[in-house]
């Protein structure tokens, strides 16, 4: 899923529920709305990206260790060519 389609579908979900809450009388600002939920999905995003990127549990640092080591084996067997 790329980002606009990700902001298309909140956007109509939220002017979905917007227009539902109009609808029983309350008076609710979409914009103010789709500005919020896309504010939390960029925060989720950002912590997701960072979280994936990171090597924070210690199984994680043991593979790195072990994707590391066969890195630098494939490097010096090309080294050696």
């Amino acid at each position: 899923m790329n980002v606009e389609r990700a902001k298309a579908i909140i956007t109509i979900i939220v002017t979905a529920i917007v227009n539902i809450a109009n609808v029983y009388g309350y008076a609710v600002d979409a914009e103010a709305w789709i500005n919020v939920a896309l504010s939390i999905l960029s925060a989720i995003c950002i912590a997701w990206s960072w979280w994936k990127n990171q090597n924070i549990t210690y199984a994680a640092q043991q593979g790195q260790l072990v994707v590391d080591q066969i890195k630098n084996e494939q490097r010096a067997l090309r080294a050696r060519r």
